[in-house]
């Protein structure tokens, strides 16, 4: 019987990569949206067709992410000796579902609110995505209120995500964070476990 492939203490290049870009991708939906003149932006505005293209490529990088998260050996969770140890990781869990839920709940009901009146959506000046249901004035309200509320969540989420990053960057300094960074000192080592692919 074949040994068990060596947990990794890092994430794959790959992996780390996706997530840099979508970090900055998100920060970029955000900031433009916050330059709309009065909150809102025609069609033809340049910001809008830069935010609904970066924001497609989020949901692209998303579906990505969780792809090579499901086929590529990751790291393991911290060891939960304590009772708050493994509260912890538990949130962390829960923080990254939502985290995943929201990357494809915005950008979907960004491009449906578009599409939703018959029109495509421009990605980057280099091709048109056509819609892919009828218009529809219903689907047009859904996905204008789940999009428009939706940016509190993307707040919230994010904001506890980074909140636990440095938590363990600059308060437990337990080395969690290096497993992103590339080229960081893996100090001290993480416990090791057997390799097995799958979403946290």
């Amino acid at each position: 019987m074949p040994a068990l492939a060596p947990t990794p203490r890092r994430y794959p290049v790959a992996m780390m990569v996706i997530h840099w870009l979508t970090a900055a991708s998100i920060a970029t939906v955000v900031v433009l949206a916050w330059l709309f003149p009065g909150g809102k932006a025609n069609d033809s505005s340049v910001l809008l067709l830069v935010h609904r293209s970066v924001g497609l490529t989020i949901l692209a990088l998303t579906v990505l992410r969780l792809v090579l998260r499901g086929t590529l050996p990751v790291p393991a969770e911290p060891d939960a000796a304590s009772r708050l140890q493994k509260l912890e990781n538990f949130a962390a869990r829960i923080v990254h579902f939502l985290l995943y839920v929201i990357l494809i709940a915005m950008p979907v009901s960004g491009f449906l609110w578009t599409t939703s009146r018959g029109t495509p959506v421009d990605v980057f000046g280099l091709f048109s995505i056509p819609p892919l249901l009828p218009a529809s004035d219903a689907v047009h309200s859904v996905a204008r209120a789940i999009h428009s509320t939706g940016q509190f969540a993307v707040y919230a989420v994010v904001a506890l995500h980074v909140a636990a990053a440095l938590f363990h960057l600059v308060v437990r300094r337990d080395g969690v964070m290096d497993r992103m960074l590339p080229g960081a000192q893996l100090t001290p080592p993480l416990p090791a476990a057997a390799a097995r692919p799958g979403v946290r």
